[in-house]
């Protein structure tokens, strides 16, 4: 796999990453959209995050095969106020279906060099309830809100969980452990049952 933080996007590999979000939309619904969004839409989408990708108002992380395709992607976007520049938001995480676990510890551990290189300290991103809460908790983040009608899906309210993690409590716990990956209480529950 290939890591690279362009600042600028081409038709192809916007064209590549709304079938990436596709893909991943096809399956589980958790993007903000609970089916593909199509090129004929997805199209002035990306070409408007194109255009806060060269201001840099945020930082995209592709990840390709070695054939060059987007099979994994991330979004990081900086605080704009003074007094919160050491928060960055961390978005658009989505990983090819045929592609999961292949390069997640990898693509954790280029996302988060590029965090301290931004001088951020804290993480912040958003999951839905029926998206991938318990990766985000086991990757070292915590809740600190949630918001019942956060989306809807087919009509129904879907909840979304503010999550956040410190660099450092991320960085030291790998020092520590040699794995990103953290125990969770409900690990420590079934063991002992």
């Amino acid at each position: 796999m290939h890591y690279s933080w362009p600042r600028e996007l081409s038709e192809q590999d916007m064209r590549e990453m709304i079938e990436l979000m596709d893909a991943v939309a096809v399956k589980e619904m958790t993007l903000g959209f609970y089916e593909p969004v199509g090129l004929e839409k997805g199209l002035p989408l990306m070409r408007a995050f194109e255009a806060d990708l060269r201001k840099g108002a945020v930082d995209l992380l592709h990840v390709r095969t070695d054939e060059g395709r987007i099979v994994g992607m991330v979004t990081l976007a900086r605080a704009p106020l003074p007094a919160r520049r050491h928060i960055v938001e961390m978005r658009r995480c989505v990983v090819a279906p045929d592609y999961r676990g292949q390069f997640l510890l990898e693509g954790w551990a280029e996302a988060l060099r590029k965090v301290g290189e931004m001088g951020c300290d804290v993480i912040t991103l958003e999951v839905r309830d029926d998206g991938p809460s318990v990766l985000w908790q086991r990757l070292g983040f915590r809740e600190y809100g949630r918001l019942p009608d956060y989306a809807r899906a087919d009509g129904r309210p879907v909840t979304g969980f503010y999550m956040h993690a410190r660099l450092a409590d991320i960085t030291d716990h790998f020092e520590a452990t040699g794995t990103w990956l953290h125990e969770l209480e409900s690990d420590r529950v079934a063991v002992a049952s």
